[in-house]
């Protein structure tokens, strides 16, 4: 991209096009003065379209409009039959009287750089010309050939080429006088400098700019836009609409993190300019990842998702992810500057997940670019479970090691999240703890499980599942995950008060068909899900005044056989049944056992449990609700699609 000094306005679309494509397509080193005046003896001045200072030589180029074909000779033009000026003749003209001026400028020693006039036809915006030469040489040139002529050695008349010197380029602009001033000029918008063309494509440009109103100065980002640059009003108010709204989105976002400053919106009635604070940093396409350290990387990762969380929350969205747009400062600041709220959020997480996915692998810390590779493919919006994450690695300095082998005791601190405070009780293979979750001061739950390699994938995809729904009765479980350097696994869930089933000291009058029609309710709804308990007992109900909560979904069974090994919740005797065949066993058979005398319950095993059954009235109990249960003990009750549990055990009605 040249660089570009304005001396006047153009005067009508074609000078406008050709300067916009001088200005992108002419090399940095290149000078485009364009509108400008070139001095006489005689004190009046010619108007020139443009003059380059290039490479090879000073060119005044004259720039034409001209549509159809255009017959060109040395001394007359013809357009489509009719003739025209020899435009070619006045610029040649023009450029002798420049290498006049040069020549009484120049010191001597130093010789002059060569000026050569050319013509540049446009047609409309590059197409709809044809052009016929009588003589190759003329300098005479469509927009296929124009920056080539310009840029290259074949271009010049000279008898002999030889390259235009830094000195050679001062002393034009000396000529043609006041240049530093006009571009002064050109370059000041109120108290912003503009510094670098950044891009310029029709009416629109962006700058970046210096903020100078006094004593002190501050880098700035200028979004141009310049209604006559357009090839049509339509197009001019459909870009200036988006630069309004653009406006409000970010005045709208002012104060989170992640949205550079704007300043008001400038109009001169020439342009429309929006002043955005430039963001510190380097865009995240050049950030020197590998010079950062584990701590860096996730310092980064959460101030980036802090920052997407404020948008969102603000109901915007970024969609403007391409990675020249995300900036990175050396504190871990993280700015977007393409806030154009195009998408909805699931897909904006999505887009920030795959624009920050090899930043999270780099970290090479499992539980965060697993989440960014999920996200990445729409698998999950839970900002708020990263961010979580990513502090608790951040705060508790477990970066940059590979994590040791943990003790459970109090004290120890569980997936960076849980500080075991208090054990609650055990069973040979499996502990359960009350916890505190660090950075939310809230008590949970920790139960932590050895000796269950062989059923982790079932386990994990159990626990990915139950951590997505939500049962007043069912465990509400926080995360899942196993334990570092071990083949122990953990469950932290919502901390329930209570106590299991079989611990109660005081059961009140209605409150056994109050929680056992809770359970039925938890258990359907998790079997809809194709969600399973497989170790329904006293244990793994936990019961207070209110509600019953079922816990240990699909790794109770060591519970449920350490107090009943023999009996209902045997293994050998559920092999034949289905899946929520045996919940309802279970379920059932809880309930008596805690209810009936031990003494009725003969050996605990199926035949006891149904012998204690009988011992309840029936009528008491319910006939429909009886025979039900009955039918679940000797495996006689099938679960057909679309029952409801409550009509079958005739229970409706009993929750409160």
């Amino acid at each position: 991209m040249a660089k570009q000094i304005s001396f006047g306005t153009p005067v009508n679309d074609a000078e406008r096009w050709a300067f916009s494509l001088l200005a992108s397509e002419l090399p940095e080193n290149y000078i485009l003065l364009t509108n400008v005046e070139i001095p006489t003896k005689s004190g009046q001045a010619m108007e020139v379209d443009a003059l380059v200072i290039g490479e090879w030589g000073v060119y005044v180029v004259d720039v034409k409009g001209y549509i159809g074909r255009l017959d060109a000779g040395l001394h007359a033009w013809s357009l489509d039959g009719r003739e025209v000026d020899n435009s070619l003749a006045k610029a040649n003209y023009v450029a002798r009287v420049l290498a006049g001026n040069v020549k009484h400028k120049i010191p001597v020693g130093v010789y002059a750089p060569w000026c050569q006039g050319m013509v540049f036809i446009t047609g409309r915006k590059g197409e709809e010309i044809e052009l016929e030469k009588q003589q190759g040489s003329l300098s005479i040139y469509t927009p296929k050939q124009i920056v080539a002529a310009l840029t290259k050695e074949w271009g010049l008349t000279a008898p002999r080429s030889h390259q235009v010197t830094d000195e050679q380029k001062e002393m034009v602009l000396k000529t043609i006088g006041q240049v530093a001033l006009v571009e002064q000029r050109n370059n000041k918008i109120q108290d912003f400098t503009k510094l670098k063309c950044l891009f310029i494509q029709s009416g629109l440009e962006v700058w970046q700019a210096e903020y100078n109103p006094g004593d002190w100065t501050a880098p700035w980002l200028l979004k141009i836009l310049i209604p006559t640059q357009f090839t049509d009003q339509i197009q001019s108010q459909n870009h200036e609409a988006q630069l309004r709204a653009e406006f409000k989105r970010l005045q709208a976002l002012t104060g989170c993190s992640g949205v550079p400053y704007c300043a008001p919106l400038i109009q001169d009635g020439e342009q429309l300019v929006l002043p955005i604070r430039m963001p510190r940093g380097v865009p995240l396409n050049v950030l020197e990842t590998e010079t950062l350290t584990t701590y860096q990387l996730l310092e980064i990762l959460r101030r980036s998702v802090s920052g997407l969380q404020q948008i969102h929350r603000r109901g915007f969205t970024v969609g403007g992810w391409t990675s020249n747009c995300v900036f990175v400062s050396d504190m871990g600041d993280v700015e977007f500057i393409d806030i154009k709220d195009t998408l909805n959020t699931g897909e904006d997480i999505q887009a920030y997940a795959q624009g920050f996915l090899a930043l999270a692998e780099q970290t090479k810390q499992p539980r965060i670019y697993q989440w960014y590779q999920v996200a990445a493919k729409g698998g999950t919006v839970d900002l708020d479970a990263l961010r979580c994450d990513l502090s608790a690695l951040i705060d508790n300095g477990v970066c940059d090691t590979l994590p040791e082998k943990l003790e459970i005791t109090v004290g120890a601190i569980v997936d960076h999240h849980y500080r075991l405070e208090q054990f609650i009780a055990a069973t040979q293979h499996s502990q359960f703890w009350r916890a505190r979750h660090i950075q939310g001061q809230y008590q949970c739950g920790v139960s932590v499980y050895s000796k269950v390699e062989s059923n982790w994938p079932t386990l994990n995809n159990l626990y990915r599942s139950l951590s997505k729904l939500h049962h007043p009765h069912v465990e509400n479980v926080l995360a899942f995950g196993q334990l570092p350097q071990s083949e122990e696994l953990f469950i932290a869930r919502s901390w329930e008060y209570g106590v299991s089933l079989d611990e109660l000291s005081d059961i009140q009058l209605g409150q056994p068909v109050m929680w056992f029609t809770q359970l039925l309710t938890g258990l359907q709804y998790m079997h809809q899900m194709d969600i399973y308990h497989g170790a329904i007992c006293p244990k793994n109900i936990i019961c207070n005044q209110e509600k019953a909560i079922l816990v240990n979904f699909g790794i109770g069974l060591d519970i449920a056989t350490s107090h009943y090994a023999s009996r209902y919740a045997d293994p050998k005797l559920w092999a034949a049944e289905g899946e929520a065949e045996k919940d309802l066993y279970g379920l059932v058979a809880s309930f008596i056992s805690t209810l009936a005398p031990v003494s009725l319950q003969g050996d605990g095993g199926q035949e006891g449990i149904i012998q204690a059954l009988n011992s309840f009235d029936k009528q008491w109990f319910g006939e429909k609700t009886f025979d039900t249960c009955l039918k679940v003990l000797n495996f006689e009750f099938d679960v057909a699609q679309g029952i409801n549990y409550q009509e079958a055990f005739d229970v409706v009605g009993c929750l409160v």
